[in-house]
């Protein structure tokens, strides 16, 4: 465990993710100088179907968010309760989005976390992607016992990415958001330390699955695509992170694999998928 000035001084300073140049993304630290990339993705409606604010129409009012950003990560490094970063490509440092962890409780060892996505980026696997760096961040780096969260209740590509990285739902909080005047139940849970620390793929090592197999799976999700060895979620409109989660319940019905919430991060195509099987001798 480490000390309270090495989690303060790792809080501040260290990034989630950067320590494997194999990840698609990376993260920086939040600055004024991604305004305008920022305010790209910012200034478009679908960005907040399940935010209580509007459109960030000028620039000037992303740039007042920004600002209140900084502000909350200001002060002494020791009473820091939120961090907040960009997070990037890495093929070609385009800006995908932001994360944040908020509400720091260090007695109890707890936090919250938060992350959006461009809307044109979506279905990506990119979310997947930050959900498990931030959960690395939060268990190892940071030596913390809970990650929680909460979402509106109709927020269904969330929360199926957020069961599918492990999360345990604790219940509904009744009208917790209110949104154009119209009160929302607020769907909250958590991820434990020990839920991490315990994630296992089964070994499986009796299954004998081929390519042609995990192809005929997807096509029967997606009969409208051309499923090959090249498809992938950033290159097929209609495999979003709803589909990717049942693609994943379709592959343990079937075959009995039961992924863990790491590699669902990482099977966002069929090369993928079978190199992960392959691993675990499945293939």
């Amino acid at each position: 465990m480490i000390s309270e000035a090495e989690f303060f001084s790792a809080f501040s300073s260290d990034l989630p993710g950067n320590s494997s140049n194999s990840n698609s993304i990376y993260f920086e630290h939040l600055s004024m100088d991604g305004l305008e990339e920022m305010h790209r993705y910012s200034s478009d409606p679908r960005f907040y179907e399940f935010l209580e604010y509007g459109v960030f129409s000028d620039i000037s009012e992303t740039k007042m968010y920004i600002t209140k950003l900084l502000n909350r990560m200001s002060g002494e490094q020791n009473s820091r309760n939120a961090v907040y970063w960009f997070v990037r490509r890495r093929s070609d440092d385009f800006l995908i989005g932001t994360a944040c962890l908020v509400g720091l409780d260090y007695p109890r060892k707890s936090i919250e976390w938060g992350y959006g996505v461009d809307p044109d980026l979506w279905g990506n696997g990119y979310v997947l992607r930050i959900q498990e760096d931030l959960k690395t961040y939060v268990f190892e780096t940071l030596g913390l016992n809970r990650l929680h969260g909460i979402t509106m209740v109709n927020n269904k590509r969330t929360i199926e990415s957020v069961v599918a990285s492990g999360a345990k739902n604790e219940g509904i909080v009744r009208d917790h958001y209110c949104k154009d005047g119209v009160f929302i139940d607020g769907w909250q849970y958590s991820i434990l330390a020990k839920d991490h620390f315990s994630e296992r793929v089964s070994s499986g090592s009796e299954i004998t699955i081929s390519s042609k197999d995990i192809i005929t799976v997807l096509t029967d999700l997606l009969p409208q695509e051309s499923i090959g060895m090249d498809t992938a979620m950033e290159n097929t409109a209609s495999w979003d992170s709803l589909t990717h989660m049942n693609l994943m319940i379709e592959l343990k019905e079937r075959f009995g694999i039961d992924f863990a919430p790491s590699d669902i991060a990482e099977a966002i195509s069929v090369e993928a998928i079978i190199a992960l099987i392959h691993d675990k001798k499945r293939i």
